[in-house]
């Protein structure tokens, strides 16, 4: 395949993707029965007869061989595809860091920003955690909320609320909390 064509199959997020790579498997079978008809499978059938039962045997596994290969081949290449879209789409998309097993935290319109090699992550749940710039989950995502890394911790809370500012339509938000503390790059707690 091309490279646009490699693009559009990372880039595209529905369950369609697959249909491209699935899709030359029933053409190249209807040319194959096509080809295979009449005189010509005649002379096929008359070309593999003439060989000794044990050389017939023999081709037949080569063939069973290499159609369980190609099979597994089929199953890894789309197994793979699964595992490893989400950090293709990230990196052709042209995003500053690849994508982990947790989305980057939306921040200004835009994935959050690499500082001092640590960007933020969220869960399905909201909850904030933390990455390196390679996508490596550093910090599972566990705190309330969470801000960027500056001169070797971050300041996070396991309780609070986002509140909206005033005067801002919704557009402007902020988090309160009583429970305000600094961790360090391993999760530990620093006092």
């Amino acid at each position: 395949m091309d490279t646009p064509a490699v693009r559009f199959l990372y880039e595209t997020d529905n369950r369609l993707t697959l249909f491209p790579l699935i899709l030359p498997f029933p053409v190249l079978l209807w040319r194959n029965m096509r080809i295979y008809t009449g005189e010509r499978y005649r002379m096929m059938h008359d070309f593999y007869g003439a060989f000794h039962v044990s050389v017939r045997q023999r081709y037949r596994l080569r063939f069973l061989v290499c159609t369980v290969l190609a099979v597994l081949a089929i199953l890894l290449e789309i197994w793979l595809f699964t595992l490893y879209h989400d950090r293709c789409t990230a990196i052709s998309s042209g995003n500053s860091h690849p994508a982990s097993l947790y989305v980057p935290y939306r921040y200004d319109n835009g994935n959050d920003s690499v500082q001092e090699g640590v960007y933020r992550i969220v869960d399905e749940k909201g909850r904030i955690g933390y990455a390196d710039e390679h996508g490596n989950t550093l910090i599972e995502p566990r705190f309330a909320f969470g801000f960027p890394f500056e001169n070797g911790k971050a300041k996070v809370t396991d309780t609070g609320e986002q509140k909206e500012v005033p005067g801002s339509d919704g557009e402007y938000h902020y988090w309160e909390s009583d429970d305000w503390y600094y961790i360090d790059r391993k999760g530990q707690r620093i006092e």
